[in-house]
């Protein structure tokens, strides 16, 4: 069989390191069937293991839940149901003396039927969409950089206002466990993958240690080995790690022929 007569299908790499930190409060999952491809990333947050916790138990919900359906009809209105009983699963977390546990975690994930792909996310991780020379975030980064633009905008704050507000710009303003999601980005159409599309999911520890061009590079450069990509990006992250690296999760799909 020539490789033009292979189908399309999904391929995936997944990496994920502790960085410096004394706790892995990232929690990352992955999964190809016939049917649909998932993925998931979240960042914890929280005191002790309260951050490792949420996470976790985001990413089992999800994948659990995603398996269990043979069929999802719409796969926006499920995602934003599964936003909000995440989060309410996160805010009934207990530590061992039964007192709540006041964690949060960030998420993107992904589902994919076809070419089709839907996505979530809440909080600062991201998911990039890789096609050819071009690399972009679909998703928003829900930060209080974003109530910052929107009031220098609407002349609310002086460019002055905002530069001294700059140190507090990347404070989240939503995430699953506030116990009412106040945003999360849900595409309600879906995106249409092309022939050697990447989708990247990745924890704020990639991109604030990456610009996104490197990141591109990276990926190419090991094409079409996603595992192998998945894996250089999270070495190159600790190379160039200076004293403090947070957790480093990336979950990477590739629609191809290989």
């Amino acid at each position: 069989m020539k490789q033009g007569d292979k189908p399309l299908t999904m391929h995936i790499g997944i990496s994920s390191v502790i960085g410096t930190k004394k706790v892995q409060q990232d929690a990352v999952f992955g999964d190809i069937n016939t049917k649909r491809t998932v993925a998931v990333v979240c960042d914890g947050m929280g005191d002790l293991h309260g951050g490792e916790m949420a996470g976790k138990a985001v990413v089992k919900m999800f994948s659990d839940d995603t398996s269990a359906k043979a069929n999802i009809p719409d796969i926006p209105k499920f995602l934003k149901e599964e936003a909000e009983k995440m989060d309410q699963a996160v805010c009934e977390i207990k530590k061992q003396d039964e007192k709540l546990m006041n964690a949060g975690t960030t998420i993107a994930a992904a589902i994919i039927e076809e070419n089709n792909l839907y996505w979530l996310s809440v909080g600062d991780s991201r998911i990039y969409i890789i096609r050819g020379e071009e690399i972009v975030a679909a998703t928003i980064d829900h930060t209080y950089r974003l109530r910052m633009d929107e009031d220098l905008k609407q002349g609310k704050i002086t460019n002055e206002e905002y530069k001294a507000l700059e140190r507090q710009a990347g404070t989240l303003i939503s995430y699953l466990g506030l116990g009412k999601v106040p945003m999360m980005d849900i595409s309600q159409v879906p995106f249409k993958l092309e022939e050697d599309d990447i989708i990247l999911l990745c924890s704020d520890g990639l991109y604030k240690c990456l610009p996104d061009e490197d990141i591109r590079e990276l990926i190419y450069y090991e094409e079409p080995d996603m595992p192998r990509a998945a894996r250089r990006l999270t070495d190159v992250v600790m190379k160039r790690a200076e004293e403090i690296q947070d957790n480093t999760s990336v979950v990477i799909l590739q629609y191809s022929r290989v």
